[in-house]
């Protein structure tokens, strides 16, 4: 999730002198993990990744068979404040908030109260007429990007403009005004099931379609099915003050000044099923940890979570299964999520053949090599 042209809107629309408020955090207490017996080989590469990103600041988890789990932070979490980044800090996790919203969906699927096969205009009928085929694509065309729908926030100037000239109005406005507003009447990319394309879009009709089969908010759902059964306090996807939650930024003129862009990353994220999670390195590792073992849906139903849905894929671009993308690293398959916004990046990888699972977050928008992570994973 990410917008693609913010530098050429803010040239256009002259928005980013926009003068935001920016509140002051909350102190919060440190975790220090310098007695683990990696700490100084971990750190030393965290504080490296920061450097070469120039990002304000940055964290990283390693949870590995055979030694005590890491994590460690680096920088500052709000530069206005001068707060140091923290290991236990909440961040916005962007996309990977997609692997929550599948959990909910396949733990759905497992319930019998809804099927891979299920039609999107059965599901929710006022798509009937608006959405291109929509008696064709089906829960598992949205779940693994084979729906062919239109992405706004990647495709669409005009919801880009808004982001950034209106935030508040975009934080406020709901899912079914959005698609009302930026994908009905729009022509699919492909037929559904032919082909891939990365759409957030998938993932707000996922979300109705949880909280119109259940009857209750897909905020409360992922409670029910993942925060309250592994005791997650500090993870939440609904709107909230965001005080303590790490501020986002980034680059806009490539002069080395980082701009406060947490408006817009709150205003495109903040409690949809897409991208709005909120949580810490910590407890998003328990989530990973979680999900692979089957303590959230059945290792069956993980295993087919982790197959590349699109028959005839012959590119990493494709690789995608439900909800779960595919990675190819030097330390083996991994399966997870990349996840941005305006203002951050974050990825979550749990590592087939070891049974690791790597976390890290920077909280600068630019996209970022992270190939150092195989070597300590190995």
């Amino acid at each position: 999730m990410k917008i693609i042209a913010p530098i050429f809107l803010c040239l256009l629309l002259s928005a980013c002198s926009n003068e935001i408020i920016i509140p002051e955090p909350q102190y919060t207490e440190d975790v220090s993990y310098e007695n683990h017996p990696k700490h100084q080989q971990y750190q030393s590469e965290l504080e490296k990744y920061k450097t070469t990103t120039y990002s304000p600041g940055s964290i990283l988890l390693i949870d590995k068979p055979g030694e005590p789990l890491w994590i460690g932070a680096t920088g500052r979490s709000n530069l206005e404040y001068k707060t140091a980044m923290k290991t236990p800090d909440q961040f916005r996790t962007g996309s990977i908030t997609k692997v929550y919203t599948a959990v909910v969906i396949m733990k759905m699927v497992e319930e019998g109260k809804l099927s891979l096969n299920d039609a999107l205009s059965n599901l929710l009928p006022e798509t009937k007429g608006e959405i291109e085929q929509a008696d064709k694509i089906t829960i598992r065309h949205l779940l693994s990007h084979l729906s062919g729908i239109i992405d706004p926030p990647n495709e669409s100037l005009s919801y880009q403009a808004e982001i950034i000239n209106n935030p508040t109005y975009m934080y406020n406005m709901s899912i079914e005004n959005m698609l009302k507003k930026y994908v009905y009447g729009k022509k699919l990319h492909f037929e559904p099931g032919t082909s891939y394309s990365y759409s957030n879009t998938n993932y707000w009709l996922l979300g109705l379609i949880a909280e119109r089969k259940s009857g209750v908010p897909i905020q409360q759902l992922m409670s029910n099915y993942i925060f309250t059964p592994l005791s997650l306090t500090q993870t939440y996807l609904e709107q909230r003050d965001d005080r303590n939650v790490v501020r986002g930024y980034v680059d806009f003129y490539n002069n080395g000044m980082l701009m406060d862009v947490s408006q817009w990353d709150r205003a495109e994220g903040d409690g949809q099923p897409d991208g709005g999670l909120i949580t810490n390195a910590e407890e998003l590792n328990k989530f990973m940890r979680a999900l692979f073992s089957g303590q959230l849906v059945s290792i069956a139903t993980v295993e087919e979570m982790k197959k590349v849905q699109l028959p005839d894929c012959n590119s990493p671009d494709c690789e995608y299964g439900l909800g779960l993308e595919l990675w190819r690293t030097d330390a083996g398959i991994a399966y997870g999520h990349n996840g941005s916004l305006a203002g951050l990046e974050a990825n979550a990888l749990y590592y087939e053949e070891t049974g690791g699972i790597s976390i890290l977050y920077k909280n600068n928008g630019n996209f970022s090599d992270k190939r150092f992570l195989d070597q300590l994973m190995k």
